[in-house]
């Protein structure tokens, strides 16, 4: 295989250039566009950028959403042994500037007109911008902007396939390729340095797993500037498979139906919101449909322990799941399009409730781990080694070991190379013997299979000295189809108490079998027989948690969190922080009357 990502790219194009590589949609319907004319395209706008002045080591950003233009700029960018630099769409334009002016990018390619004034409204801050490429058409007239047509155009103009093989060929597996700056939630955002040497190590690893075949579809919708979508955009095109684009995070199911995906790396707020959406359905079906549904489902998950660990089902079992298949599962699947192979979760834990749930469907949902600073995964598992409630085994070329304070550690190939311009950053983040301090709580049973049960951070200690890990109680919360999302509060309280989000659709369809009259989803959240609704639920959860990590009261949301909030990251995780601080004085005024 090769050693880097756009010769890769190059070879498959010399060598299969009719071979599909891309998928998007163009006038409302999806078009596939083959390996040759990716190629092509990434071709002439690295020649727009090299007749721009674009030098060797150059850092060149990229503030969009996910999108075809998005990885013809990346690949481009990297073909120049440029290093490509990656900023959020939806972050302020304070921290927009930081990084421009951090990572010491020459140029930006912005995804509209809205993203282009942010820039354009800093610009004069930032003298080393050479120019702003903007990806959708812009009738602002300036002599730092151009459109992404016109750079491609440029470069057809003054096609430089020599230059770009030259420096193509002066890539080293030490060379960093992307700059991926971390949340600034302590601080201004770090910049995590990612080599070419980093990416092949975990394509590496994951192609001798099985992930990422050849002949596989994938599905696009999560941030590009997140190391978990980049390393599957990369893999597609190390693998030689096809890379589709979801039209925006609103349209995941559509386009999921429309793509038919065989792998899909994926994020819990998506499995989560299946899983409910399935739940409820049942929940309203026909008293003999309920029966089906849940006799299929206790059908797969006897058959989960001989499925996961590649055992023949005794005869009867056997029989039994086949029949499960034809009635119920294979309906199932047909709503995912079909043909979906291996669905993989990460960036933040997923309920075991909710994983068993889609294996013993027979929709294999494997459950991982990793962070910026490994490039995404750096534990995970797969067939043949997998077991509900633990994120796998390391990665082939990774080593993971348990500190004496239960910190995660990990070394190997795929650990990132330091934070740019931040030098001391580094040794807080990698010791002397160049284990990597995740900042996560977790322990590894006698076979190798390690567990996260949460974040060092979010350590919570009661009044009454108690140390809880406040994920395992939201996860368990998270399953009932009626609760979206869980923020447990208490740290120095005598108490746990909860922010709790609710599934609107559930709760709004509950609510009209229940004659309850509501203006909006906000004027129902608010209701009395919704709260009293809810903390039966509540009730039935703390019969499974001990004393001490039982939620005595709760706040519920008037809305769901966003990205745009800031109670989300862009790949859809909770932010705790925020959260807390936007509910702050209601969780407090549970405590008053104590």
């Amino acid at each position: 295989m090769e050693e880097n990502i756009v010769q890769s790219l190059y070879n498959r194009a010399e060598n299969h250039p009719d071979d599909p590589a891309l998928m998007f949609k163009e006038q409302g319907r999806y078009v596939t566009k083959s390996v040759k004319w990716f190629r092509d395209r990434v071709r002439k706008i690295a020649s727009g950028l090299v007749k721009l002045g674009i030098q060797e080591t150059d850092k060149v950003a990229i503030m969009s959403s996910t999108r075809v233009e998005w990885t013809l700029a990346d690949l481009a960018i990297l073909s120049l042994r440029g290093i490509t630099t990656t900023i959020y769409p939806s972050l302020l334009e304070k921290d927009v500037r930081f990084i421009l002016d951090n990572s010491d990018s020459k140029c930006v390619f912005v995804e509209d007109e809205t993203a282009l004034k942010r820039v354009m409204n800093v610009i004069d801050t930032l003298p080393k911008i050479i120019k702003v490429i903007v990806f959708e058409g812009t009738s602002l007239r300036s002599d730092k902007v151009l459109t992404f047509g016109q750079l491609e155009k440029l470069g057809e103009e003054n096609l430089n396939p020599e230059e770009i093989k030259r420096r193509m060929d002066r890539i080293t597996m030490d060379d960093v390729a992307t700059i991926i700056y971390t949340s600034g939630t302590t601080g201004p955002p770090k910049g995590a340095e990612i080599t070419h040497g980093n990416i092949i190590a975990n394509l590496k690893d994951l192609l001798s797993l099985g992930f990422n075949l050849p002949d596989d579809i994938t599905l696009g919708y999560l941030p590009l500037a997140h190391a978990y979508e980049r390393i599957n955009q990369f893999g597609a095109i190390y693998v030689h498979m096809v890379y589709a684009y979801a039209e925006n995070l609103d349209t995941v199911a559509k386009n999921f139906l429309e793509v038919k995906p065989t792998i899909l790396p994926g994020v819990p707020r998506v499995y989560e919101k299946i899983y409910a959406r399935i739940m409820n359905e049942v929940e309203n079906g026909s008293g003999i449909k309920k029966r089906l549904f849940n006799w299929a489902l206790n059908i797969g998950k006897a058959s989960l322990p001989y499925r996961l660990n590649k055992r023949p089902m005794p005869f009867g079992l056997n029989i039994k799941y086949n029949a499960a298949g034809m009635l119920v599962f294979n309906k199932l699947g047909k709503k995912l399009g079909g043909r979906l192979r291996i669905g993989i979760t990460a960036a933040a834990p997923l309920s075991p409730v909710i994983i068993e749930f889609f294996n013993a469907l027979g929709i294999p949902i494997y459950e991982g781990y990793g962070m910026t600073e490994t490039f995404a995964p750096a534990i995970l598992s797969y067939e043949g080694n997998f077991r509900i409630g633990y994120v796998g085994k390391p990665l082939p070329s990774m080593q993971v070991k348990i500190a004496q304070d239960g910190e995660v550690l990990m070394k190997g190939p795929a650990v990132f190379k330091g934070y740019y311009k931040k030098p001391e950053g580094t040794p807080a983040m990698i010791d002397e013997q160049g284990w990597l301090h995740s900042g996560d709580i977790g322990d590894m049973d006698k076979d190798g299979f390690i567990r996260i049960t949460g974040r060092k951070k979010d350590l919570i200690i009661t009044a009454g000295g108690k140390n809880i890990t406040p994920q395992n109680i939201e996860n368990l919360f998270t399953t009932d189809p009626h609760i979206a999302q869980c923020v447990v509060y208490g740290d120095n309280k005598k108490y746990l108490t909860a922010v709790l989000v609710l599934n609107e659709q559930a709760i709004t369809e509950w609510a009209g079998q229940n004659n309850i009259a509501f203006k909006d989803y906000a004027e129902l959240s608010r209701s009395e027989k919704v709260y009293s609704f809810i903390m039966q639920k509540v009730d039935r959860f703390n019969e499974q948690l001990a004393s001490f990590e039982t939620i005595k009261k709760f706040v519920v949301s008037d809305h769901e969190f966003t990205i745009q909030s800031g109670e989300l990251t862009p790949t859809m995780k909770v932010k705790k922080s925020r959260v807390i601080e936007n509910f702050k004085t209601q969780l407090d005024a549970l405590y008053e009357k104590d």
